[in-house]
């Protein structure tokens, strides 16, 4: 093993000792594949930037803390950051104790333990590889696949640990529900007939301290489902824009505002599996419970809100039925509306020469109208739904206390047990109000999982195994042997039979007309697009064979026209090596003329 220059910075630490964990488990080890695309920090690397860097070569990540390495309870490899020095990689351990590591800056590639123990330990983080598919043999011949988790599931996965905290503090909540009923309830039967005040006070001190405790639980829950929802976000966000990015532009779909509109319906699945779903549904099955209680305190009497707990489902499951339809036809009509509006700014020039404005503004104007209608008619039957809950929910008050005046007349029940079965039945019934919108939220949330679905089952540039070519390009031969293209969507070959060769060194120019395809051949050189025929060699090697990264590091491309995001000149310079000096800023902008 060959020994590194001294590393001086944090991050130039943690690339040399990801790269040596990453080689060692099997896995693409070339920075330039490892790093690309990925911001990473100059002082300080995030837990969560590792995660995605592992994600991308199919490893999952477990974070460590210094009690944990100190007791041995790490599983290797790792990477251990140690405080006000660089991080270190343990590949594997000895049997003497010691590990065996990524060379050092003194070339050493052994550490002891004792030597860890003696610095600060600050965490760590060890690796495994992925096995989401354990199940499914490899052929023989083809290469390790990288697996990687389910965007969805692998990220509410991991807060598993919080989401179970959630539903044992809403069972918690439910619980102490019961306990305001029992309470007025013993007032009315026991308390005033005896004028008992003491035992009032007792008791009263005791419901006191439950609502105390149910504010707390209430407060609690709702910062564990903000915190976990603010992270799965941020995550899902993140993994979702990464998947734009990296996919291939042969799988581009046609209209930009459309796939626009698409992306952004990860926001309804975000927001309904990470908002208080959960303690919504928890509520619901704790209907069975309050009606258990009822049926201990007014025998017969649960029938009513038995009765109203199945009618309000009838009506959720009949309102999200007809919503969940016009879901549908609304986001089409959104996805429209959105294609037309990014199409005509980024075409403004050509629709004033043209005139087309009347044109787009009657196109507009028909989108417009069909979404408002669409909108309006969601929004009467999710108000109809609605009324229709809350009324039932009041019809159970009233025929609680009717039914309930006939059983104190048979001598059934007490005064306090009608009042404790009105407040039961009264926090029964709360969560059916919701039936409906979360039922038609669900409808919604499982439409947007499916389009958000597609767009991450879309074909990548990054290969999906390990068994690329893991170097760099460094002579730059290049041959063009009997090479063809067909664009996606089109039956016309731009390139056929295309035959030629360039020594590393050589400068030539090809001159041919409009739709020949000189464009063509650049991104083909570029690894924009893959031959559709023929091979397209670099350095010997076909051009499928190397990590679009390692092609793009060596393959420099200026197209015919140029974009610029937004920001300063700066900004836009600094996009492709954002740790370029502002010597080198200036000298790229005097060659680019600007």
């Amino acid at each position: 093993m060959n020994q590194q220059p001294n590393i001086l910075s944090p991050k130039e630490a943690f690339k040399a000792c990801f790269s040596a964990v990453a080689g060692y488990l099997g896995r693409p080890s070339a920075e330039t594949v490892l790093f690309a695309g990925v911001p990473l920090s100059e002082t300080r690397i995030e837990v969560e930037d590792i995660r995605h860097l592992a994600e991308r070569i199919g490893l999952e990540v477990q974070e460590f803390s210094h009690r944990d390495f100190l007791r041995g309870r790490v599983d290797l490899p790792a990477i251990l950051f140690r405080v006000s020095q660089l991080p270190v990689a343990l590949l594997a351990e000895m049997q003497d104790g010691a590990y065996t590591t990524a060379p050092q800056e003194d070339g050493r590639t052994i550490i002891t333990k004792s030597e860890l123990a003696a610095g600060f330990i600050s965490g760590g983080v060890s690796f495994s590889i992925t096995y989401a598919n354990a199940a499914e043999g490899m052929k023989v011949g083809s290469a390790a696949k990288i697996e990687r988790r389910h965007w969805l599931t692998g990220t509410m996965g991991a807060f598993w640990r919080t989401y179970s905290k959630v539903v044992l503090s809403a069972i918690f909540i439910n619980l102490l529900a019961i306990a305001s009923p029992i309470f007025t309830m013993n007032v009315y039967d026991r308390i005033l007939p005896n004028k008992a005040t003491s035992t009032l006070w007792v008791l009263a001190i005791g419901i006191g301290a439950v609502i105390l405790f149910d504010l707390l639980l209430k407060t609690a829950r709702a910062s564990l489902i903000d915190y976990a929802g603010r992270k799965a976000d941020l995550r899902i966000s993140y993994l979702l824009f990464e998947k734009i990015l990296n996919s291939s532009l042969s799988a581009r779909p046609g209209s930009t505002g459309e796939y626009a509109n698409r992306v952004t319906q990860y926001e309804f699945v975000r927001e309904f599996f990470t908002s208080n779903t959960i303690s919504v549904f928890i509520d619901t099955a704790f209907v069975f419970v309050f009606l258990l209680v009822i049926y201990a305190i007014g025998g017969w009497l649960v029938v009513i809100p038995a009765l109203a707990f199945v009618a309000s489902v009838i009506v959720g499951l009949i309102t999200q039925r007809r919503i969940g339809k016009r879901v549908a036809a609304s986001m089409n009509e959104a996805s429209q509306r959105q294609a037309l509006l990014v199409e005509s700014i980024s075409t403004l020039e050509t629709i004033k020469s043209l005139r087309a404005e009347a044109y787009l503004l009657r196109r507009w104007g028909e989108h417009s109208k069909n979404a408002a209608n669409t909108s309006e008619k969601i929004k009467q039957l999710s108000a109809a739904a609605g009324n229709i809950t809350q009324a039932i929910q009041q019809l159970v008050t009233v025929a609680l206390v009717v039914a309930g005046a006939y059983a104190f007349a048979e001598g059934h029940v007490s005064t306090g047990a009608i009042i404790g079965t009105v407040m039961l039945a009264s926090r029964a019934v709360a969560p059916l109000g919701q039936i409906a919108i979360t039922l038609s939220r669900l409808r919604q949330a499982m439409l947007s999982l499916r389009i958000i679905n597609s767009i991450m089952a879309q074909p990548e540039d990054r290969p999906d195994t390990v068994g690329f070519v893991n170097r760099p390009i460094r002579n730059g031969a290049m041959v063009f042997r009997n090479v063809g293209f067909v664009y996606p969507g089109s039956e016309n070959e731009v390139l056929t039979g295309l035959n030629f060769s360039v020594k590393p060194g050589e400068r030539i120019g090809i001159i041919g007309r409009i739709g020949s395809g000189k464009t063509t051949m650049g991104r083909l050189i570029g690894r924009l697009f893959l031959p559709t025929s023929g091979e397209l060699l670099l350095d010997g090697i076909d051009i499928r064979q190397y990590h679009p990264s390692e092609v793009r590091a060596a393959v420099g491309i200026v197209a015919q026209a140029g974009d610029l995001f937004s920001g300063t000149i700066k900004e836009n310079l600094l996009m492709a090596c954002p740790e370029a000096t502002d010597e080198e800023i200036i000298d790229a902008a005097k060659a680019a003329g600007v």
